[in-house]
């Protein structure tokens, strides 16, 4: 990489630029011999505390791991107190510290160095479960240049709030990664003495010196805590005989694994990355991950455009969020709520977020399958010690470019949506509406300063915070703190928690990118612009979108009032609940007509047509048949029996007519035989086929008997519900779901906000599924549980008929 007149000025008359007031001052200007002997002699100290832990740990790990689970939180606590004084006493406390002090008073000298430095040692943090001991292992067993960049990138908070400065030294290099020995590891290289140093620092795998020197700090401390760390535990055997040559070295335990009796966590994972060895991006979980969002995106299309009740409860949601909601500083309210313009808002929303979510999470699939391919393809090649090669280096930046920016619509809906919220609106208030003008300002009332919640909502609102915070921290602190209390999880709706999970996981998605390839943190503004132009062209369907459904009119057909979409799906069919229904479906069906031609009108094809190509299958809108009276025929048995109704629901439907199918088929075999035409794509020439043929063509996929417990089958027998009986079965609590789904095999687990992913483990399917869980209470409505059963039948083609109390 060649240097510009511009980088030449800047990097051999460093001084003038930070001349400029308004540019933060480094801690110091040292010179190189300065670094040179600070960096050997942190090198010196780290290696032969890494040596003292290594050795101890091939002798006495085990034995670390029985005594520090058998102590109590006070033990625990008394030891990490010796060995770290005045160590902070909660998790995050950069977070608690960014909060206590201005930019003045951080820029003057913060009070809390230690925190911003190394805000994984903490006592909440240590003191809990195993985390003390995964950090032992994960230092002891790996060498420190390991670690290098997932040091520097903890201090990140430090950094960018200029709480934490480093030393500035021109034109050189220094060099952690790759180097495993004390004499090479902070090794600084002069530009002029090695033609690849500036390439390596510019390419992220250098370091400049000064942050290469706080790398070094931090690893020293760490090395150092956690040696004395072991020594205290192991308090009762003498200091030379840790490390006895003449001990023998054990095996090393088995890794440490998670509580069986818990299910995994994206949010305890996050928890636990501090103290592992920084993970490896995979990219077939991420390819499952991404996968089952871009389906719950099409399933969430379809049942909008198929279930009137479905329908209605989403349209309320964004009603309820929406911030005309919100009483003025006057009282008073806002003057279109309730009104057209407000209805057509709402419904605006509903299907621009629908069709756009789904639109970006199959942007974001694309991309991960195209990178799958490509890292395959230089498998051989691939190095965090080299530059990527130039095609996946691209790819990579795109994708992390698109993932910044597609972050940016959930965030957006938080934006909006949190201050009118239900459980949250108390803490908002409107200005009044300047009349002829639709925006809308919302202050936050004072009483809202300390709240914990509001502050990583207002972090998130904020660029300047959010640049601070960082995406994936504030989504893990948020996470952390509606599971650790329950009254904060009280306060979050469902709707704000559906889209923060939609935010969380592109968040996650973030952080494993970060982590992959130190040459993913730089990049040349010359390909920033043509990252820019690839964004734009792979989300025009986004545009297209807004702009085909600003200004349209639905309210006429799409307000939810006098009852216009009361489905009673979950009621016994009666000849009233079965009009009920075929007239909500009826009024559903001309609302997406209407919209369908507004859109049609302005951009030339409805929503549907412009994605139709990217859905994964067709499907048809299943429909409720007339009421038909049942035939009373001869008693069969004794007592009295219900007749059945000539209803089915959605999955018996499609069952019914696949046995209908073969029938007519089987019933035909001694007809002539009929041509088969290729019912997509150009004419093509039609051929014979044989009945026996279209038998094969038609026949259903066989399907498993799942032979399960009651209390799982009981979970199924509600989510495959017969309508036609007359019992309505209750709710169903979410750990019997959980169970239930893991009976069959899958692995659930959470990810963030409302969202558990179900992978399959034990099935022959590969499709991972995705569910909400209910929130606040962890309780399925019955009619939730079927919409569940709608889904797993069309993912899988599960029905209530293939599961058996074993």
């Amino acid at each position: 990489m060649s240097r510009s007149s511009e980088t030449n000025s800047f990097w051999s008359g460093p001084g003038n630029v930070f001349a400029d007031p308004n540019i933060p001052q480094p801690a110091s200007f040292p010179t190189a011999s300065k670094v040179k002997q600070e960096a050997r002699e942190r090198s010196r100290k780290i290696f032969a505390d890494w040596t003292t832990l290594h050795k101890l740990l091939g002798r006495y790990e085990e034995l670390l791991r029985k005594r520090w689970v058998k102590k109590t939180q006070e033990q625990r606590k008394k030891i990490l107190l010796a060995v770290w004084p005045n160590m902070p006493s909660t998790h995050r406390p950069d977070f608690q510290a960014l909060r206590r002090e201005s930019t003045q008073q951080r820029c003057d000298g913060t009070k809390f160095r230690d925190a911003y430095l190394w805000p994984y040692i903490n006592v909440e943090d240590l003191t809990k479960g195993k985390s003390l001991l995964l950090f032992l292992n994960a230092r002891g067993r790996h060498l420190p240049d390991t670690f290098a960049h997932a040091d520097f990138d903890a201090v990140q908070l430090g950094q960018t709030s200029l709480a934490i400065r480093s030393a500035f030294l021109n034109e050189h290099t220094m060099l952690l990664s790759g180097q495993t020995t004390p004499e090479a590891y902070g090794q600084l290289v002069a530009w002029d003495q090695n033609d690849e140093a500036f390439d390596c620092l510019m390419s992220g795998i250098g370091f400049h010196p000064g942050h290469g020197l706080q790398v070094l700090e931090i690893q020293q401390e760490i090395l150092r805590f956690l040696v004395q760390c072991c020594h205290l535990i192991l308090h009762d055997l003498p200091s030379s005989s840790l490390t006895d040559q003449s001990v023998p070295v054990q095996p090393e335990p088995l890794s440490i694994s998670r509580d069986e009796t818990e299910w995994p966590s994206l949010a305890f994972i996050a928890a636990e990355a501090p103290y592992r060895v920084p993970a490896h991006l995979d990219f077939r979980r991420l390819q499952a991950i991404v996968v089952a969002k871009r389906s719950a995106a099409e399933d969430h299309i379809w049942a909008l455009r198929e279930d009137p009740g479905y329908f209605g409860d989403n349209v309320g949601d964004w009603s309820e969020h929406r911030q005309e909601t919100l009483l003025d500083i006057n009282g008073k309210r806002h003057p279109v709520l309730n009104k057209p313009l407000f209805w057509d808002r709402v419904l605006g929303n509903v299907i621009v977020d629908a069709y756009g979510t789904f639109l970006t999470w199959d942007v974001i699939y694309q991309q991960v399958s195209n990178l799958t391919a490509l890292k395959q393809k230089y498998s051989n090649v691939i190095s965090s010690k080299k530059k990527l090669p130039s095609e996946y280096g691209k790819a990579l930046q795109n994708f992390r470019y698109l993932l910044n920016r597609a972050s940016k619509g959930p965030i957006g809906n938080l934006k909006t949506g949190v201050p009118a919220s239900p459980p949250l609106r108390s803490l908002f208030v409107r200005e009044p509406q300047v009349p002829n003008s639709t925006m809308i300002r919302v202050e936050t009332k004072s009483a809202a300063g300390k709240d914990p919640l509001m502050w990583i909502f207002q972090a998130l609102w904020d660029d300047h915070q959010l640049f601070l915070c960082g995406l994936q921290d504030l989504t893990d602190e948020f996470e952390r703190l509606i599971q650790g209390d329950p009254k904060q999880k009280e306060r979050i709706s469902p709707w704000v928690a559906q889209v923060f999970s939609d935010l969380a996981v592109m968040a996650e998605i973030r952080r494993q990118l970060s982590l992959y390839h130190p040459s993913l943190s730089t990049v040349n503004e010359e390909d920033t612009e043509e990252i820019k132009a690839d964004f734009a062209t792979s989300l025009s369907g986004l545009a297209e979108l807004v702009r085909g459904f600003d200004g349209v009119s639905l309210a006429n057909v799409g307000t939810p009032s006098e009852g216009r979409f009361h489905y009673p799906s979950d009621k016994r069919r009666t000849q009233q609940s079965i009009r009920a229904m075929r007239e909500a479906e009826q009024h559903l069906d001309l609302f997406w007509r209407t919209a369908d031609q507004q859109f049609a009108s302005k951009i030339g094809r409805s929503q549907h047509q412009a994605i139709q190509h990217l859905l994964s299958e067709d499907r048809e809108v299943q429909r409720t048949p007339e009421w038909v009276e049942p035939i009373e025929g001869p008693s069969r048995g004794t007592g009295s029996e219900t007749p059945e109704v000539p209803y089915r629901n959605f999955d018996q439907l499609r069952l019914d007519r696949e046995e209908r199918t073969q029938r007519t088929v089987l019933s035909e075999n001694n007809l002539p035989a009929k041509t088969k035409i290729k019912s997509r794509g150009a004419v093509q020439p039609t051929e014979p086929v044989t009945a026996t043929e279209q038998l094969e063509q038609h026949k259903p996929d066989i399907q498993p008997t799942f032979a399960v417990s009651k209390r799982a089958f009981k979970v199924f027998s509600i989510l495959f519900h017969n309508p036609a009986q007359s019992d309505t079965p209750g709710q169903v609590a979410w750990s019997d779901f959980l169970h239930a789904m893991a009976a069959t095999g899958f692995a659930p687990e959470k990810l963030y906000g409302s969202v558990w992913q179900f992978t399959p483990t034990k099935l022959d399917v590969e499709r991972s599924i995705q569910f909400h869980e209910p929130h606040p209470r962890r309780e399925i409505p019955f009619r939730t549980a079927r919409r569940h059963g709608r889904r797993l039948n069309r993912a899988y083609g599960w029905s209530g008929n293939m599961f058996v109390v074993a």
